[in-house]
């Protein structure tokens, strides 16, 4: 379907011709920008729309001010990331990369609610672009869509315990992110008061940490995670300083002392350091969110473990909640076969019986009890270690497990635990022609993988998905669910038409959605047990003994 019959389309529902300028200029804080009508007349796209300036490692300065009208049309805008066979990311050095995609339906005259889309890719590469996320399907429902660049990697989370590198930088960048469209999207017809933050995987993530900080209260009003959740290895970092005196080695240097840590990650090539990044094992995830000190020249994001905020809940001065919509799909672990170098070296290690392959970041294993550990694992996951496939397997299994349904059904329950906000749960079963994970992975299971719901939500314009009747039937719920939501607080405003009832109960996204038990029950309890025996953000009083 073209443009223009995109157009009619849309007229036709709403009642309305479509007569629009091809340009629209808005008044910022900083000055004047110019937005242009897309392709197919649905909104205006405001791109490349600077919010903050970039400060190394620490928190953003707000952007300049400006005389001449900019003209916002850059949509290749990529934060430092290293190359990767990930579709939804390309190679950047480019550190002037904090910026807003503003997409603004152009069919209505209103004030709109306001989705905020953050971006996966394990807080390690990923972009904004509108060649990865194409906004229309949002915006058919009456909502102004904006996507967010924030630091990855090194360069957004480097924690070294001292004020030239606090840690955290990536979400800071958020929350400026989401200062900026509190003072100024009003002047786009957005309402200001109804703000929805949503994220896939490390977005979601993301997402679920600015309810863990009081320096966000009041800039957003509910969050929607897709395939995002705590407590898992890829969400969170007990030991920062380690994971920077780690890498420094294979940037040459051996060395643990904070000074020289600082100076080897200011002054080393941003290419040197993205590169000695991709050569690490779980690359894409290699420096996380993590606690931070504080000090008097920096705003602090994350002042204690996400185990001990959502505990506390309401007695917790940092725990900011609102309404969730958080889910998964049925086997979230069939991409870890895309990173080939993780996958290859933890088969080998296997094989040979080095089961340090098996250890679990977000863990911390007393040396006396590792072997016992490592051999539970094992005995649970690779019974048959003869085959590759049955090695895949286990790997898959593992991750989805440890990294997915554990640790969400242990969020679920403290979230719900700690506040009165309601939490609707998901899980997304249906296979269709956009399902980018399966597509990724070429499977062949009756299984959803990671990503596989994303693009019933979005347009890929870089790799455009084909659309059956079936589909266009799961991107029309998905979008009514998410912007009623955005709009209500509730993805089923009105009851008499169906309700979404929110936890404990567990709806099953597909051609007919019901509500289903929870993925693996008995999985979530193991990993459960595991975690309350070794959590490495668990205060270690209430951890499980061993004896």
């Amino acid at each position: 379907m073209g443009p223009y019959c995109l157009s009619v389309v849309f007229a036709a529902i709403l009642g309305v011709v479509f007569s629009f300028e091809n340009t629209q200029i808005i008044h910022t804080t900083e000055g004047k920008i110019e937005g242009s009508l897309s392709e197919n007349g649905i909104y205006y796209e405001y791109l490349g729309v600077r919010y903050g300036v970039p400060v190394k490692f620490k928190a953003p300065l707000p952007p300049p001010k400006f005389s001449d009208v900019y003209k916002a049309d850059n949509r290749n805008i990529l934060c430092p990331q290293f190359p990767t066979h990930d579709p939804l990311a390309a190679p950047s050095e480019n550190e002037d990369c904090l910026i807003l995609n503003i997409y603004v339906p152009s069919f209505l005259n209103a004030t709109f609610p306001v989705m905020v889309f953050l971006h996966g890719g394990d807080f390690g590469v990923g972009s904004s672009s509108s060649s990865f996320y194409g906004p229309e399907y949002l915006l058919s429902h009456g909502v102004i869509v904006i996507t967010v660049n924030y630091r990855l990697n090194v360069y957004g989370f480097l924690n070294l315990g001292v004020s030239e590198a606090p840690g955290n930088a990536g979400l800071k960048d958020i929350r400026a992110a989401l200062r900026w469209i509190k003072d100024n999207i009003a002047n786009f017809n957005g309402d200001p008061d109804n703000v929805t933050v949503f994220g896939q995987g490390s977005g979601g993530v993301a997402a679920i940490y600015l309810t863990l900080t009081n320096t966000t209260k009041g800039l957003f009003n509910n969050i929607i995670s897709e395939s995002g959740t705590l407590f898992t290895p890829h969400s969170f970092d007990p030991k920062p300083l380690s994971t920077a005196s780690q890498l420094a080695k294979s940037l040459g240097f051996n060395t643990k002392k904070v000074e020289k840590l600082l100076e080897i990650y200011k002054t080393s090539a941003i290419d040197k350091v993205e590169e000695a990044i991709s050569k690490q094992m779980n690359a894409k995830s290699y420096f996380l969110p993590s606690v931070e000190d504080i000090f008097e020249d920096e705003e602090a994001f994350l002042t204690d473990t996400p185990y001990n905020i959502l505990l506390a809940g309401k007695k917790h001065k940092s725990f900011n909640p609102v309404p969730i919509i958080i889910g998964i799909n049925t086997v979230e672990g069939l991409t870890s076969t895309l990173d080939y170098y993780t996958i290859t070296s933890q088969m080998d290690r296997i094989k040979n019986e080095d089961l340090t392959a098996l250890d679990q970041r977000c863990f911390i294993i007393p040396d006396d009890e590792k072997d016992e550990f490592r051999n539970t694992i094992k005995e649970t996951y690779f019974s048959n270690t003869t085959s590759d496939e049955s090695l895949v397997g286990g790997i898959i299994n593992l991750n989805t497990d440890f990294s997915f349904v554990g640790p969400l059904s242990l969020f679920s329950e403290l979230y719900t635990n700690s506040t009165d906000e309601p939490l609707f749960e998901y899980i997304f079963s249906y296979i269709g022609n956009r399902n980018v994970g399966r597509l990724l992975t070429n499977c062949s299971l009756e299984a959803t993988a990671n990503r596989d719901e994303l693009f019933y939500i979005f347009e890929l314009e870089r790799m455009p998905l084909p659309m059956d009747e079936s589909d266009a039937k799961i991107v029309t719920f998905m979008t009514m669910m998410w912007t009623n939501f955005a709009k209500f607080g509730s993805p089923t405003p009105d009851p008499s038409n169906g309700e979404w009832l929110p936890y404990p109960h567990h709806l099953e996204i597909n051609l007919e959605p019901q509500y289903v038990a929870p993925l693996t029950p008995d999985r979530a309890y193991f990993w459960r047990h595991c975690y309350y025996k070794y959590g490495a953000d668990l205060p270690e009083e209430l951890r499980i003994s061993s004896t």
